[in-house]
């Protein structure tokens, strides 16, 4: 790469970070006399969400996100430069032109830096749902996602450009592909912990657009992470890898179309954006430019291996890949149907939620399924006697299991849980505890020292097999608290109980709390368990003096096999009553304990080793 074209690479990234630093200074000042700081902040907004308040605004989320993309064009631009060979000025090329997208986004359809045309010694103030350690976490982690697959995107094409062999372009992009996909993945779980919490309902994923939008590409995203794990390691899935993340950051500009009013969106979104017609012109320009030097490039690149049987652990990853896009596409459907329907017919059309659940809900299941499936089959053509192994000591125990349920009465979908996540789970603990016995025999060591040995010789494998449990425990997680919660609503006075599932809830009395910004209710709730007394629950209810909004503050008890949530949408202005929504909840706490794991496998696989791998020392089990 020539040195002025880093040069100038670099001096973006450098000029960015200036224009953000002194944005977070406005934001934190409370320069009122900046339009971006007077419409999302007030004199009293808390430092913390004072930097939250800038990508709560619909110029401020592309502002930043356009700032993450310079960060990574640099880091990419310093990292090992000489070992990418002809691929990175295209890369750099084609990460530029993302970048100057987004530039032009925040300078030419909406100035982020605009003045506000009239003085003002205060602001209109961040939203209250978005005064929330969530806010901190989750936008930033979907942003970073977004960007690093933007870096991959762009490797991919660079490397589709020069005709770089299989081998070594997979090699350059398989860490930003792990960086960006754990990225996403806990981005959307944080979401789901946010929704829990925040909005009062006592769900985790409503289905909406904007939900969807984080999702849909995480789906892809997926998918191209196992196509080129088995791609390095089997010269398989080569051209369907390119396909998959020219659509994957095709996805990932959809999600600020969709959140900028592109697709109406119920829960979230800006109002009055500009940005909806220029981003769809990008994602078209991306889809017809892509595919078409996919196209072009076709009759050149390195030849691939044909599929030997269906049953091996390649036709098992082809099989996942499908069911990925197949979900996806589900997806999509739902979210996109509404606006035909809308503008063909006329009127407003919603899918309900149980459209997804129903639709989107099998698929996801068999894809957790395909979790134990890939694992447990062979290269080429999987023998008899390995499948037998792994029926008798993961399928038949997770069979036995799920009939058990069934037969107890306990409920069906737990049965489903058993069989679906069981399977998988199980598979992965034979792997562990086969190679953990190897290990041993060969070196010599205790059982423990064996087990972690052999996961850190083998980072990527294990690391793999790490966020695979994770995602089995989100799914026993998604499966209990939304097939067997028990809700209940009620009005209290003082002193009268309400049941639900287990539990009485006793209404104990009313305290108002007021201070510059609301007024908080605060209700005090004991609760019983049968005839233990296991404490006093607080759900509030705040109006905000600002927006004019109340919002409730709910409270939660959680244990491993169940939540109980609390919240309180009204009550009388004396104390003497009030009404309260009561929810047990299943298994929730095993999703937040799904998404830890994703986060240790991810880093356990992202770790660097002493050495770079050979190709031919590379499993297909990353996550």
């Amino acid at each position: 790469m020539a040195m002025g074209a880093r040069a100038g690479i670099l001096a973006v990234a450098v000029l960015y970070t200036v224009a953000m630093g002194t944005m977070v200074y406005a934001f934190i000042t409370k320069d009122f006399s900046l339009k971006i700081v007077f419409e999302n902040a007030t004199k009293d907004l808390p430092a913390a969400y004072s930097f939250t308040a800038l990508y709560a605004d619909k110029a401020g989320s592309v502002f930043f996100w356009g700032w993450l993309l310079s960060v990574f064009a640099a880091v990419l631009t310093l990292h090992k430069r000489a070992s990418h060979g002809r691929m990175m000025p295209y890369a750099v090329s084609i990460l530029g032109i993302v970048e100057a997208f987004f530039l032009a986004l925040v300078t030419l359809a909406a100035n982020v830096f605009a003045r506000n045309p009239i003085p003002a010694t205060e602001g209109f103030g961040l939203n209250p749902l978005l005064q929330n350690v969530g806010m901190l976490i989750h936008p930033p982690l979907l942003y970073i996602g977004f960007a690093a697959f933007a870096v991959v995107f762009a490797f991919v094409m660079g490397a589709l450009i020069v005709g770089s062999p299989r081998v070594k372009w997979i090699t350059d992009i398989r860490r930003w592909t792990l960086f960006a996909w754990c990225a996403l993945a806990l981005g959307n779980v944080v979401g789901m912990w946010w929704s829990y919490n925040e909005l009062g309902w006592g769900g985790i994923w409503a289905w909406d657009p904007v939900e969807n939008a984080g999702l849909m590409p995480w789906l892809l995203g997926t998918a191209f992470v196992h196509s080129i794990a088995i791609g390095r390691r089997r010269n398989y899935l080569y051209k369907w890898s390119f396909a998959l993340i020219i659509f994957t950051f095709a996805f990932t500009l959809l999600s600020p179309f969709i959140t900028h009013g592109g697709i109406e969106s119920p829960l979230h979104g800006f109002l009055a954006s500009r940005y909806p017609p220029y981003i769809l012109a990008a994602i078209i320009v991306t889809l017809i430019g892509s595919l078409g030097l996919l196209f072009l490039r076709r009759r050149g690149m390195e030849r691939e291996r044909k599929l030997s049987s269906l049953v091996s652990k390649e036709g098992a990853f082809l099989a996942f890949n499908v069911i990925l896009v197949a979900l996806v596409f589900v997806v999509i459907l739902g979210v996109v149907f509404p606006q035909i329907r809308g503008g063909l017919v006329g009127g407003k059309v919603a899918l309900e939620r149980s459209f997804f659940d129903w639709a989107c809900g099998p698929i996801m299941l068999v894809a957790v399924l395909f979790i134990g499936v890939c694992s447990s089959l062979g290269w080429r053509k999987t023998s008899w006697g390995s499948i037998r192994s792994y029926l008798l000591g993961a399928l038949l125990p997770a069979v036995v299991a799920a009939v058990a349920i069934l037969i107890s009465g306990i409920g069906n979908w737990y049965a489903v849980a058993a069989l679906v996540c069981g399977f998988p789970l199980l598979v992965v603990m034979v792997e562990w505890v086969r190679g953990t016995r190897s290990r041993r025999r060969v070196a010599g060591r205790g059982y423990v020292t064996a087990f972690f040995s052999m996961i850190w010789s083998n980072r990527p494998q294990h690391g793999g097999f790490i966020v695979h449990i994770g995602i089995i425990l989100i799914t026993v997680g998604v499966i209990g608290s939304s097939m067997y919660d028990v809700e209940q609503t009620a009005t209290l006075d003082i002193g009268e109980s309400m049941t639900v599932g287990a539990y009485e809830l006793t209404y104990d009395g009313l305290s108002l709390d007021e201070d510059d910004e609301k007024l908080s209710a605060v209700a005090s709730v004991s609760v019983k368990r049968g005839t233990k007394s296991i404490g006093t629950m607080s759900p509030q209810l705040n109006y905000w003096f600002a927006p004019m909004q109340s919002f409730a503050e709910v409270a939660i008890r959680t244990t491993p096999a169940e939540d109980l949530f609390i919240s309180m949408p009204a009550y009388d202005p004396t104390g003497s009553s009030a009404t309260f929504r009561a929810l047990v909840t299943p298994l929730v706490v095993w999703m937040w304990v799904g998404g830890g794991l994703l986060l240790l496998g991810g880093a356990i696989a992202f770790w660097p080793g002493r050495r770079r791998q050979p190709a031919s020392e590379v499993t297909a089990s990353e996550p």
